[in-house]
């Protein structure tokens, strides 16, 4: 008898409908959905937070955010150009350093005339006597220096060759090294008496060396002292 004997199989499990599939697969994909939209919603409001946030002035800035923290790009970079505008405004295309160029006048005919040495002195944030020693010993000719403040060569030198000597002047004792601003000043050390250029903004400071001892012409009380010598 199959129905007594001890290994007659077990009746197979009871099929579902197709209804029955259908109706889960429904429900497994509306499961599905409901969490997709849920993620979907919680991304839109967490944007939507950081604008209301940023707009209402709420939002982190760099001075704000810890060692660790990651600072955005575009904070980082106005306060590069923040710092190059306030400590060069040269190099953001602000104000400039202009020099004026030389008027040269002749004096006779063997006399040159800089007629505007003391404005040129004054742009410069350098004294006359300083200048003039420079002069004196780059193009090797007495110079001398009337109370209008004009200076007088003795020779026959070009505007050129005046703005020449001025050029290199500047960039010997007016240029700053390291930022290459001309807003410096000339400062000597009282202690040590050496010769610094002090930059105004960047505040480096660089020595350098005194101009070296020029023309000049001999005249009675040096042949004297030769003879006695």
């Amino acid at each position: 008898d199959k129905t007594s004997s001890p290994l007659a199989r077990a009746p197979p499990p009871s099929k579902m409908s197709d209804n029955e599939d259908k109706e889960v697969d429904q429900a497994t994909e509306e499961l599905d959905d409901l969490d997709l939209g849920m993620d979907k919603k919680k991304k839109k409001s967490g944007k939507k937070k950081e604008v209301e946030e940023r707009e209402e002035g709420t939002w982190a800035g760099p001075t704000e955010l810890g060692p660790n923290d990651i600072y955005p790009y575009a904070d980082i970079l106005q306060r590069v150009y923040d710092a190059i505008a306030e400590k060069n405004p040269e190099l953001m295309g602000g104000k400039k350093f202009t020099m004026i160029p030389p008027q040269v006048a002749r004096e006779g005919s063997k006399k040159t005339v800089f007629v505007n040495f003391k404005d040129m002195c004054k742009r410069m944030h350098r004294t006359m006597d300083h200048v003039m020693s420079y002069f004196n010993a780059e193009l090797g000719v007495a110079c001398s220096l009337d109370p209008e403040g004009k200076l007088t060569f003795k020779g026959r030198f070009t505007p050129k060759q005046i703005e020449s000597v001025v050029r290199n002047y500047m960039l010997a004792y007016v240029q700053c090294q390291m930022c290459k601003s001309f807003d410096s000043l000339l400062v000597k050390d009282s202690v040590t008496r050496l010769t610094f250029i002090e930059c105004n903004r960047c505040q480096a400071r660089k020595s350098v060396s005194n101009v070296e001892k020029g023309f000049h012409a001999t005249n009675r009380a040096d042949r004297k002292a030769a003879k006695q010598g």
